[in-house]
């Protein structure tokens, strides 16, 4: 089991607006860490994209987000969104070009460094978490 070295969560509303709130603290903290600015910029890109698709198909549900930044001794760094949207995302096979490109972008990003994507239940809300995680080691070529 892993244990958390570092945690921070935070809420941001599900609006357009709080998009870029959520990418400034995820910069904040994740640079506070001692994070390499590629591992910020990811991360930053993979939360900016969840939050949208929050804000664009949950929000209805789900007033609020909940954005969790963790690094585990183990695992690495692990990134996540919930909402209380019971609806289980799935990235489509390509971008369309009335949107589709959120989970298309972060499945892509999250294969190119061998890191790992799951969708939660989260019995609490009703909704789920979209969990990241993502190795801090460079991975070889």
């Amino acid at each position: 089991m892993s244990s958390t070295a570092m945690h921070h969560d935070f809420q941001v509303i599900s609006t357009a607006e709080h998009v870029p709130v959520a990418r400034r603290e995820t910069a904040k903290v994740l640079a506070d860490w001692g994070m390499s600015e590629q591992v910020v910029d990811t991360a930053c890109l993979i939360i900016s994209e969840l939050v949208t698709n929050v804000v664009r198909h949950a929000a209805v549900l789900s007033p609020t987000a909940t954005v969790t930044l963790a690094v585990e001794e183990q695992t690495g760094l692990v990134l996540a969104v919930a909402d209380a949207h019971p609806l289980k995302p799935k990235p489509l096979p390509a971008a369309h070009d009335l949107g589709g490109r959120g989970l298309f972008l972060v499945d892509a990003l999250v294969g190119e460094v061998h890191g790992h994507v799951e969708v939660v239940p989260d019995t609490a809300t009703g909704g789920k978490q979209i969990v990241i995680r993502l190795p801090l080691a460079p991975i070889p070529a």
